[in-house]
């Protein structure tokens, strides 16, 4: 307790000193806004694409309804607990006004399938296994005649394009 008494009279002395000399010292920085994305699991591959993923299967829910567009593409793997990921297309406006997305890139895929699988229980059991992806319109919330999809599940037709298989590795930067 006397270190946490010294500090706050070194505090108090300091406020002082600052308003001696004229100087209204800052206390707080100003918090910045935070981003739409910034709900779910995010990062920016090296080729500055968005990666989004859900944190449960409400934000699954909500990504593959609200957020995935015509161009993205849908991340998953075939391992337990696997977050539903989506790469997000750059967009290119047209002379009319209207957005065109530009091609994903093979290295955006390959850390998004990354991240998707290291937020897996693929992690904590140190298993190699590999993520696919899918284009934005073979996802779709409709099961066939008779059958039901819980919540944070989806229908995906047509072919899977599987990714190599990758190591575990996630980095972290401030």
């Amino acid at each position: 307790t006397k270190a946490l008494q010294a500090a706050e009279a070194n505090a108090q002395r300091q406020l002082v000193d600052a308003q001696k000399k004229g100087k209204t010292p800052t206390l707080f920085q100003a918090a910045r806004k935070l981003q739409w994305f910034e709900k779910f699991h995010w990062f920016i591959t090296s080729d500055n694409y968005l990666v989004l993923g859900g944190r449960d299967a409400h934000q699954n829910e909500l990504l593959v309804k609200r957020y995935l567009r015509h161009g993205d593409a849908y991340l998953h793997a075939d391992v337990h607990g696997a977050a539903s990921c989506i790469l997000r297309a750059k967009r290119q406006r047209k002379e009319n006004g209207k957005t065109v997305a530009i091609p994903l890139s093979d290295q955006a895929l390959r850390e998004a399938g990354n991240f998707t699988i290291c937020r897996s229980s693929a992690w904590t059991s140190k298993m190699v296994t590999s993520a696919w992806w899918v284009e934005s319109h073979q996802v779709s919330k409709t099961a066939p005649t008779g059958e039901y999809l819980s919540v944070g599940s989806f229908m995906v037709r047509g072919k899977k394009n599987f990714l190599p298989p990758s190591q575990l590795e996630l980095g972290l930067a401030v």
